[in-house]
């Protein structure tokens, strides 16, 4: 059964340090594009959202002790379930915030390999738009997630708080829509690998090759009358007659 069928599972992860923030806005805009873009096909799509700012203690104490709390564990696992990762941070001192990194920190490196994963980013000017490109995403290329080409950064300008011309040319909306698009591309892609795997494996199964055809000893096909093996080894002789011979 692929994921088409049974819906997909996002999850959006936000290190935003204050209630409300933008950081969570974003978080809220590129989910909700992700939902439309990922159910475009019928597909259901269930949507979760975890504030980090709520496990900053079990997150120090998981980094110091290596072990999780509960709480923690639980949002562990909707990490490993998600079939896409949303993550947005606000930017300081031109990097993401020490609770974003914390958290990626203290959970198995493992966890994200081949996982897709949206980034975004906040900050109080447009001046820190590159950290995205420099500071975070080489991290998740170091995890070997697999992050979508457009990430989305947005000042206060592109929430309509500034009135400076400080906005990025491209209107936030489109950029998400873009995003979001991608996202969908990507996820769709992999659960359509992971699919025909499954299914590549299952054939294998039934129709594989016995034993001594994948060592490569020969064998005869009696019903067919013909060897099934490749020419190469049609001269094979037993050892045994090798052993006789001496």
């Amino acid at each position: 059964m692929t994921a088409a069928s049974t819906g997909y599972r996002v999850l959006a992860l936000s290190a935003g340090l204050s209630t409300p923030s933008s950081t969570r806005m974003l978080a809220d805009q590129l989910t909700r594009e992700a939902a439309a873009a990922l159910g475009a096909d019928g597909a259901e799509v269930e949507v979760s959202t975890v504030e980090l700012r709520e496990y900053a203690h079990d997150i120090t104490d998981a980094l110091l002790t290596r072990f999780p709390s509960e709480r923690l564990a639980l949002v562990i696992e909707q990490v490993r379930a998600a079939d896409a990762v949303i993550a947005v941070t606000p930017v300081f001192n031109v990097g993401p915030s020490g609770l974003f990194k914390l958290f990626f920190d203290a959970l198995d490196i493992e966890l994200w390999k081949g996982r897709p994963v949206l980034l975004g980013a906040t900050a109080g000017t447009a001046r820190h738009s590159l950290a995205i490109d420099y500071a975070i995403r080489p991290m998740f290329s170091y995890l070997k997630s697999e992050v979508v080409p457009t990430v989305v950064f947005a000042a206060p300008a592109d929430f309509g708080a500034d009135t400076e011309g400080q906005a990025d040319e491209q209107p936030l909306a489109a950029r998400v829509r873009r995003a979001a698009s991608e996202l969908a591309t990507m996820v769709r892609a992999r659960t359509g690998e992971v699919a025909a795997a499954a299914e590549a494996s299952a054939d294998a199964g039934e129709d594989g090759p016995t034993a001594e055809e994948s060592d490569g000893i020969a064998t005869t096909d009696t019903a067919g009358g013909g060897s099934r093996l490749d020419p190469e080894f049609t001269d094979f002789v037993p050892m045994a007659t090798l052993l006789g011979k001496g």
